[in-house]
């Protein structure tokens, strides 16, 4: 992401959606290790992450397949209605292709593994903020 002028890089703003705490304080310490993102929220559940993206207007909402009130596509869903330049990259612990293909027809642009590599999920939040899609390998293939 570039500021205004664009010249200097700006951090990605991303919001994690995931209804496990630790989960969420290994995702931001993961992402603490690149200079280039910030964690600017979080939430536990899909219509906390719709009310927090609303208000924080994150690059990127991180949102778990699986919340406990909605699913992650309906999440994506509702996020994309408001807000259409916010990324959602969807977490998964699901390869399945059709599955993937169902939340990026939701409006995620993206959908990453639990199982990929740590690198990754860096290389996902890039991928999505230029506006590529960004599938892990296995959801492409499965």
């Amino acid at each position: 992401m570039r500021d205004n002028m664009g010249s200097t890089p700006r951090k990605i703003r991303v919001l994690i959606c995931n209804e496990y705490g630790l989960f969420r304080e290994c995702i931001k310490s993961l992402l603490r290790e690149g200079t280039l993102i910030e964690v600017v929220g979080e939430a536990d559940t899909g219509r906390r992450a719709i009310a927090k993206a609303a208000r924080l207007r994150p690059d990127v909402v991180l949102m778990d397949l699986i919340t406990p009130d909605l699913s992650g596509s309906e999440a994506t869903r509702r996020i994309k209605a408001v807000h259409p330049t916010v990324k959602v990259l969807i977490l998964s612990l699901h390869d399945d292709v059709e599955l993937a293909s169902s939340c990026i027809e939701a409006g995620a642009s993206g959908y990453i593994r639990q199982s990929d590599q740590p690198w990754q999920l860096h290389s996902a939040i890039g991928a999505v903020c230029r506006s590529d899609e960004y599938r892990s390998q296995r959801a492409k293939t499965a």
